[in-house]
């Protein structure tokens, strides 16, 4: 396995585009994320960025190798909380902000799945039929918001947009955000292609 820092067209100082290989001698195998850093006082912003990233998107990718559940969890096609047609496997969920409501973007989360709600929006070509990578970030205060859907690290307009007009809260006095991640690792009826192979092997 292996992680690899890709170029960035992102004008950010502290973007980052985040290449992930169950198989580093094979591109085949590659996911593609992208994480900012976040200001946290006296926190490195680029460290807590990548600790975001480990938490939501590293533990997918991890539970793909290790495939036991103790990373992060397996959801089945059919799953009412999942991604109908899909085996996904759910990342954590992170949030932030500031203020008395800071945690609330990231409750709502955790009891709302967003598999089946963004399902319609992403459609069904999502550009590969195995290990198709969905990051979800969403949040604001005091009259801002972001809602940004991105399937293998290119901002997807439809689901984003769906996104946005979900009943998450909008926070005042305050900021709050939350992110996750979904690696969808093979479409429904679809053989256990090559780049599963390796990752079991890894």
């Amino acid at each position: 396995m292996a992680v690899r820092l890709a170029e960035s067209d992102d004008p950010h100082p502290h973007h980052l585009d985040l290449v992930f290989l169950a198989d580093r001698d094979r591109p085949e195998t590659a996911v593609r994320d992208c994480v900012t850093g976040i200001g946290d006082g006296d926190r490195d912003p680029v460290r807590r960025g990548i600790e975001v990233w480990a938490a939501t998107t590293g533990v997918s990718l991890i539970e793909l190798v290790a495939h036991n559940g103790r990373f992060a969890g397996h959801l089945d096609p059919r799953d009412p909380d999942g991604m109908p047609g899909w085996h996904a496997i759910h990342g954590g969920v992170v949030g932030w902000g500031t203020g008395a409501r800071y945690h609330a973007v990231q409750d709502w989360l955790v009891r709302n799945p967003l598999p089946p709600a963004l399902a319609p929006a992403l459609g069904g070509d999502l550009g590969r039929d195995q290990l198709v990578g969905i990051k979800v970030l969403f949040g604001g205060g005091d009259g801002e918001q972001t809602a940004e859907v991105r399937v293998n690290g290119a901002p997807h307009a439809a689901a984003s947009a769906a996104l946005a007009g979900l009943d998450w809260p909008r926070v005042t006095g305050g900021r709050a955000w939350a992110r996750t991640f979904i690696l969808l690792v093979r479409r429904e009826g679809t053989g256990r292609g090559a780049p599963l192979r390796a990752a079991r092997r890894a």
